[in-house]
């Protein structure tokens, strides 16, 4: 699969330097152009808009002036790749003081804004494959990894017994601990979508190898029982119906 474009956004208010910065940026296959700016307060809304992954900004600008806005928008987006180009080098120290990525001073040649989309395009390949090795620790087929308040917690499966929807929180029961999240239980069943866990009750998903014993409870369920645990979880008759079927075991108890 090819990659996709990167999207850069220019802000300049000069219409022959935004020529000459677009002319150089839309030679390259591998950018997407999204938009030109002409201001700082037009640079803001179209940033929001459009999501551009870089930015190249000139610091002198109506409206808003290049250096405020962007420290405006890494604020809002640390990752946002800033580079200056500008006649201005006494705003250097500023630049990189916020962590712009580059400050390319006019007059340039095409050659050092060609540099600059280079280590771009380098940058963004790397954070890829960061991503791509985290959601590879994410899909780990022995991790669970949930969201509790702002703590990320990553659960071994094997100690998991249940998971229970507690009102609008879920809670995974473990063997050493348990934890509250606020994610649904029927997603929680998608990414324990293996032999073990079943869903034996609207509000329960249990694992099969921490059963201990299932038991009659009242009309319509049965108890489950884990090894090593006093918690409880419930199964829902018809849930044990399919369970008997599976195992090939008689749901009548007066059956020989």
């Amino acid at each position: 699969m090819s990659e996709k474009p990167i999207r850069i956004l220019i802000a300049e208010n000069q219409p022959d330097n935004r020529t000459l910065l677009r002319t150089i940026i839309e030679n390259r296959s591998d950018i997407e152009l999204v938009a030109a700016a002409s201001n700082g307060l037009e640079l803001l809304t179209l940033t929001t808009r459009l999501k551009p992954q870089a930015i190249f900004i000139d610091i002198e600008m109506p409206e808003m002036d290049g250096m405020t806005a962007a420290k405006k928008l890494i604020s809002n987006d640390e990752d946002l790749i800033i580079v200056f180009v500008t006649n201005r080098p006494d705003f250097a120290v500023q630049a990189f003081e916020i962590s712009s990525f580059d400050y390319i001073l006019r007059p340039f040649t095409p050659e050092r804004v060609e540099k600059t989309l280079q280590r771009i395009h380098t940058l963004l390949a790397e954070r890829n494959l960061n991503k791509q090795k985290l959601a590879n620790v994410f899909k780990s087929a022995d991790k669970l990894y949930i969201k509790s308040g702002h703590e990320f917690h990553f659960i071994d499966i094997n100690k998991i017994f249940c998971v229970e929807k507690d009102g609008r929180k879920t809670v995974i029961q473990t063997i050493d601990n348990k934890y509250e999240t606020h994610e649904p239980i029927t997603e929680l069943e998608k990414r324990l979508d293996t032999i073990n866990f079943f869903r034996s009750h609207k509000c329960y998903l249990i694992n099969l190898k921490m059963v201990e014993k299932i038991i009659p409870w009242g009309d319509n369920s049965h108890l489950v029982k884990f090894f090593g645990s006093e918690k409880d979880a419930l199964i829902a008759r018809s849930k044990v119906k399919m369970l008997y079927e599976l195992l090939e075991i008689s749901s009548n108890p007066q059956s020989s």
